[in-house]
């Protein structure tokens, strides 16, 4: 797509709604509500196996393992 109609069908999705709270746009088709429902019925943490608390997670490059941007960085969890 050109810049021009790339701005256009962003534009249109925009005012259609997408990407609003009300119709989010789902990443890997995951559907929080459901997901969320799955893990306070198992009374378990999401842990999403697209991105795992991992150097590899963070990128390439400037951030990519062990490069002085993440050195001593610590994966931590939130509490239940």
């Amino acid at each position: 797509m050109s810049g021009v109609a790339s701005t256009l069908a962003k534009k249109r999705a925009q005012a259609a709604g997408f990407g609003t709270n009300a119709n989010a746009t789902k990443y890997l088709n995951q559907d929080f509500e459901a997901l969320r429902s799955q893990c306070l019925g198992r009374g378990t943490l999401f842990s999403d196996p697209s991105f795992p608390a991992a150097p590899e997670s963070l990128g390439f490059k400037e951030l990519g393992p062990n490069t002085s941007k993440t050195r001593g960085i610590v994966w931590k969890r939130p509490g239940v």
